[in-house]
């Protein structure tokens, strides 16, 4: 076998074989077609000595011996048979390979490989096409063989295993896998939860929908429905197991929107039950508690729908609409029986497109209005047309559903329409997009010219020209003047809601600006009626107000209206305003110090992202956020990663700010300042580009300061502390001052005046406890039992410990609780041994100072400035008491030998 490329997914179960084959074990691995079966045996059997793979072929099932005919000619080669086999053994060996005539005896076979085979490893890969005399020989091997002798074979899904193993499943490929098996390939990060659900976690077809998409030319449009022919080929093989009942009963399912086992039975499939079970064996299908059907990937569904016969598509639809619970279903299926022209049916469809929206369901509604566009005859009105395709672009770009959109915008071009209605459908194409504006630049432009004089369709498209200058150019002063010019032309048109949405877009980037307009800005807004339910919660001044509350720290009033707002946005059916609202609810939720909660909201928020095809970017940064607090630094260090991919290749300036910040926070949380530091300082960078001067958005400044202090840059430290100190005390920013107490706080404890410290400890974690923020109160009483500590004031270090401890169990955070304890103890342990504390900066300048490297040697190794490892020598000096390198290490070694 071939090495595998890639086990993306694959390592622990790799692991995990291989310990077990190690003690003899005897494992069946079935999967579906493509799932990866051969490459996970081949990175098992890579390195085993001896070993023996086997690979029958579909062909050789009707060939009897012809598996062992196989293995026994490895051995032959390998020298394995020789001359000392006895008499009858040799006689049977040698019918097998045919060099004489007759009968092999089983049973003479079966002593031969049990004699043989001792140790080692024997892969027999896609077992289910072994001839059955080769079975029932390697069958006996695997009960009788050598104790130390491991047997790996994989079968197909649904297929028996070899007998005598015990049978391991080989899972489909999980979201973020997915992810990263298709990062290096080319594939946008916001195309992975669609290639997944297309392909179902099964890594061949992953690959052949990937490659599609990277090779698309407008990638933010692609449809995963495209059936290039290896995703054809793919898909086949997984429905190869399935004939006749199952397939058809499986066609249905394929055909309906959203099939259940009932609906199936209703459309004349009373074998559904038992087709669906040999479908779920296979791995094609999932069944839920409720009944209710899902293929494991849309491509099967596809493949089913374009490998069927015209009169199964015609009996399949005819079923659907008789068995329909709704006109909307049955509309559906009877426009599919039909391919003429059709007035009355096309009516029917625009009519139902209205209500199912309504019902939530926009992606059906896209679907029935594009539908009616073309069913539609001359006899219906050009307008009438117009109004359905620009209702399936709106429809469809508040699911985000860019393929849709474009569907939509393709017919509005060849229908007679004026240019005001094709620039209504293409601005569904930036409200599809979400975060990944970057290149409808030239899009907007456009529809600009086609809204003409049109003061509402203008300030609609302006809107969108500052969303774009926001997120994809990551210039807030522009998307201000866009937004400004939007509210211009909303209130010429007398258009009160736009204008609300153009005010509240205006405040928003006042705020980044750091400008007192903001708050008269949007209370403007909230004055006027409320915007327009198309735009989404998320964009409303309500909303913004929301956010407002939670920068400001009164995360009470946040936490109440964003819980007030969600089952609004729940009913809406757009998914951004429902992800959106979970989100900050999540990190509403952490701040105050409900982890547990915030970590489950921030999930769900999550997996609708995914399930809508929304930028993972976001979700993903809200995720890292609530791991770190309530889950572990590994999951959100595999969250952040994750945002930081997504927005890169986004190009969404905002969330690849705070990716960073995520993992910035990460790594303090992990000690490791240095890359705090570096990762810390590209969002500096970014806000600085980006002209962010409200430093409450995003609270990096703090975290900064204190992993430079932790890498001893002491004066860099000091002047952004006292940068943002005079930007939060202009802006009245109480909960960034406390931070930046926390970070000065550490900042004279390095450079020596630990007094002063401990006050500004105090009074940052005094402020957090009056804000109801208990993390950030429990990282300023983990710096305080610290530089207690360091006074040699161990009681009152050990009580701020303990404090920060209950601090953190109450809010939900067992992983920091157990970490403040962890440290507690090893302080303990070091008071005991009387040892000077020094940070981790100061430890490694330490160890290369008395280890006999000059200053500029240490500066070259750590990456710091010489200016930075005299001070910190000049203030260790001064903090021990002693005068030189020699008496630093003499000291240091005393402590060592009293601590042992």
């Amino acid at each position: 076998m071939t090495a595998p490329t890639t086990l993306v997914g694959r390592q622990a179960l790799v692991d995990d074989l291989r310990r077990r084959l190690a003690d003899g074990g005897r494992v069946t691995l079935s999967g579906a077609a493509g799932s990866g079966r051969t490459a996970v045996a081949a990175a098992v059997a890579d390195g085993a000595r001896p070993v023996w793979t086997l690979r029958p072929s579909p062909e050789d099932r009707t060939i009897a011996f012809c598996a062992l005919a196989d293995l026994l000619l490895q051995l032959d080669g390998q020298g394995w048979l020789g001359d000392t086999l006895p008499a009858p053994q040799r006689a049977a060996v040698d019918a097998v390979l045919t060099r004489r005539a007759g009968t092999p005896d089983p049973l003479a076979l079966r002593l031969t490989l049990a004699s043989l085979l001792r140790a080692g490893l024997l892969v027999v890969d896609d077992a289910q096409w072994l001839d059955e005399p080769s079975r029932e020989i390697l069958a006996y091997l695997v009960r009788r063989g050598g104790g130390s002798l491991g047997v790996l074979a994989t079968v197909r899904a649904g297929e028996p295993v070899l007998t005598g193993t015990t049978e391991l499943a080989l899972p489909p490929l999980d979201l973020p896998q997915t992810a990263q098996l298709l990062a290096d390939r080319g594939t946008p990060s916001r195309l992975a939860a669609k290639i997944h659900a297309a392909g179902g976690g099964i890594p061949r077809l992953l690959l052949a929908i990937g490659s599609a998409a990277a090779a698309d030319a407008d990638p933010a449009t692609f449809d995963t429905a495209v059936l290039t022919p290896e995703v054809l080929a793919g898909a086949r093989a997984m429905l190869a197991t399935l004939d006749g009942s199952p397939r058809h009963t499986l066609l249905l399912a394929a055909l309906a929107d959203r099939p259940t086992l009932r609906q199936l039975r209703r459309a004349g499939r009373a074998t559904a039950a038992h087709d669906l079970a040999a479908a779920q064996a296979a791995g094609l299908v999932e069944v839920t508690a409720e009944a209710r059907v899902t293929l494991r990937a849309g491509a099967l569904a596809a493949v089913l729908v374009h490998d069927a016969a015209p009169e199964q598509l015609t009996g399949g639809h005819r079923a659907l609409a008789a068995a329909a619970d709704d006109d909307a279903t049955r509309l559906w299926h009877t426009s599919a029986l039909s391919h003429l022209p059709d007035t009355a049916l096309a009516c029917a469809l625009g009519d139902a497109s209205a209500a199912v929206l309504a019902q939530g369901r926009p992606t059906r509604a896209a679907e029935l209005a594009l539908r009616a566009a073309t069913l539609a005859t001359t006899a219906v009105p050009a307008d009438r047309i117009s109004s359905w395709l620009i209702e399936a672009a709106r429809a469809a770009g508040a699911a985000g559903r860019t393929d849709l959109v474009r569907s939509a915008v393709q017919l509005l071009e060849e229908t007679p329409s004026p240019p005001a209605d094709r620039a209504r459908a293409r601005l569904s194409m930036a409200d599809a997009a979400g975060q990944a504006l970057d290149g409808l630049d030239e899009m907007l432009s456009r529809a600009l010219a086609e809204a003409h004089d049109d003061h509402a369709l203008v300030a609609a498209v302006r809107l969108r020209m500052a969303w774009h200058a926001n997120l994809a150019e990551g210039s807030p002063q522009r998307a201000a003047e866009q937004a400004r010019a939007a509210a211009h032309h909303a209130r010429l048109a007398a258009d009160e809601p736009k204008q609300a949405l153009a005010l509240t877009m205006l405040a928003r980037m006042q705020r980044i600006l750091g400008e007192p307009a903001a708050e008269h800005t949007l209370a403007q807004a909230l004055a006027l009626p409320g915007t327009p339910a198309a735009y989404g919660l998320h964009n409303s001044p309500h909303y913004l107000a929301l956010r407002h509350a939670y920068f400001d720290d009164q995360l009470d009033r946040a936490r109440r209206g964003l819980l007030a707002m969600l089952p609004a946005a729940e009913d809406s059916g757009i998914a951004e305003d429902v992800v959106d609202i979970l989100r900050n609810l999540a990190e509403v939720e952490i701040r105050s110090g409900r982890c547990q909660s915030g970590q489950a909201r921030a999930q769900h928020a999550l997996r609708l992202s995914e399930r809508a095809g929304l930028s993972p970017g976001p979700s993903c940064y809200t995720a890292a956020l609530a791991e770190l607090a309530a889950g572990t630094p590994e999951q959100a260090r595999r969250h952040a990663e994750r945002a930081l991919t997504a927005s890169t290749h986004e190009h969404d300036q905002i969330y690849l700010a705070r990716a960073w910040h995520a993992l910035g926070q990460i790594e303090l949380a992990c000690r490791d300042n240095a890359a705090a530091a570096r990762a810390l300082r590209h969002v500096q960078e970014l806000e600085r580009r980006q002209q962010v001067r409200d430093p409450s958005l995003l609270r990096w400044h703090a975290d900064l300061a204190e992993a430079l202090v932790g890498v001893g840059d002491l004066d860099e430290a000091q002047q952004l502390i006292t940068d943002v100190r005079a930007l939060a005390g202009e802006l009245a920013r109480d909960g960034v001052n406390a931070a930046l107490d926390r970070a000065e706080g550490l900042y004279r404890c390095a450079a020596g005046d630990a007094a002063h410290a401990v006050a500004l400890l105090r009074r940052s974690q005094d402020q957090f406890a009056i804000l109801g923020m208990p993390l950030e109160r429990g990282r300023s009483l983990i710096a305080l039992a610290g530089v207690e500590r360091r006074r040699r004031r161990r009681a009152a270090a050990r009580d701020s410990w303990q404090q920060a401890e209950e601090v953190f169990a109450t809010a939900g955070a067992p992983i920091w609780a157990a970490a403040t304890r962890r440290t507690a103890d090893h302080a303990v342990d070091g008071d005991r041994a009387d040892a000077p504390d020094l940070s981790e900066t100061e430890a490694k300048i330490v160890g290369l100072a008395t280890g006999g490297a000059s200053n500029r040697e240490i500066a070259a190794t750590l990456f710091l400035s010489v200016k930075t490892v005299e001070a910190t020598l000049t203030r260790l000096y001064r903090r021990t008491g002693v005068r030189s390198r020699a008496q630093l290490h003499h000291l240091l070694g005393t402590a060592e030998r009293r601590g042992g």
